[in-house]
């Protein structure tokens, strides 16, 4: 056992992919603690449905609506006890993977997953790293570019970003929607729909998220937000304390968000989402747009014109067609 490595993992809503890897996780030998982040998930995590191992803490922050990845993590990571650190989410486990093999002797190493099926986002590092720049960006929301802001800042205080072999960190392959969707889910597989939506919402905060880290830099001297233990094991947010863009950067990168999101989600040209009123495409809310009737008729009716028309104008589109007869 590593006494100085601590698992972080936070789950929200995704309790049916948690229950699987976490048995997976408590099977590992290699770390001292397993700290698990119930991040106001709609149906609280209890410690009897986790594995019967003493070495998993579970906590849980209330009050929070919406998924926030950066914040989360962060959190976590301070209340873990380990002086390493292996982020894995709770579709994730260690698989071939000896942490000593990689942290011995190189503190200025940080690993980070590779592969398909959210392996990227992972990592494993000394815990002094992750502080020197101040973990992820809390600036950041929804989903993207959370975990390239992360190695560029790494890289920029002079630590190497290395990568684990695809076969370190198993992972439960899932649809783009539960990934990007934290709400409580009852699919096994999402339709169509549901995928274009989560996929241009992905689309939209990534680019909002990229721009944001250029406007807004994070660093290990900024502060992170704060929370304040209400019960045993429970935590709420002071709210005042969540770092957020000024208020001009906040509305070009709304603006960016709105553009993106529509231009992707009704295939629409962003040049012509800038000119339509808000009222009918709206803004978004912490990257969660709000959908009309009129959206989703929409999307089942004219969307699948104008990609027909789009599909049918690519070159030798009709040259294949042909060929084919």
């Amino acid at each position: 056992m590593n006494r100085d490595l601590s698992v972080i993992t936070v789950c929200m809503n995704r309790q049916h992919h948690l229950l699987a890897s976490a048995q997976r996780v408590a099977a590992w030998p290699h770390h001292q603690e397993h700290l698990v982040l119930d991040w106001s998930s709609h149906d609280p995590l209890k410690r009897s449905q986790l594995p019967d191992d003493p070495r998993i803490r579970l906590e849980r922050v209330e009050g929070e609506e919406r998924w926030n990845l950066c914040r989360a993590y962060n959190f976590a990571a301070r209340l873990a006890i380990g002086m390493a650190l292996l982020k894995l989410d709770a579709d994730c486990w260690p698989e071939e993977l000896n942490p000593e093999s990689y942290l011995a002797n190189a503190s200025q190493v940080c690993w980070f997953g590779s592969g398909p099926d959210g392996r990227l986002g992972q990592f494993l590092m000394h815990r002094g790293a992750f502080e020197d720049v101040g973990g992820f960006n809390e600036v950041l929301l929804g989903y993207g570019f959370d975990d390239k802001d992360l190695k560029a800042r790494l890289l920029s205080l002079g630590f190497s970003v290395r990568f684990l072999p695809e076969h370190a960190v198993g992972v439960i392959p899932h649809s783009i929607h539960e990934r990007v969707s934290r709400r409580k889910v009852n699919w096994d597989a999402s339709n169509a729909f549901q995928e274009s939506l989560s996929f241009a919402q992905q689309r939209a905060t990534a680019m909002s998220n990229r721009v944001a880290a250029a406007y807004i830099p994070w660093t290990g001297k900024r502060r992170a937000s704060s929370y304040e233990l209400i019960g045993e094991g429970l935590w709420r947010c002071e709210v005042s304390s969540i770092p957020i863009a000024d208020e001009p950067v906040a509305a070009e990168l709304a603006r960016l968000r709105r553009q993106v999101f529509w231009g992707r989600f009704l295939e629409i040209p962003e040049s012509v989402v800038s000119r339509l009123p808000t009222l009918l495409l709206p803004l978004d809310r912490q990257g969660d747009f709000p959908l009309r009737w009129w959206h989703v008729l929409y999307w089942f009716s004219l969307r699948q014109v104008v990609l027909l028309i789009v599909i049918t104008m690519e070159p030798g589109f009709w040259r294949r067609l042909l060929s084919r007869y």
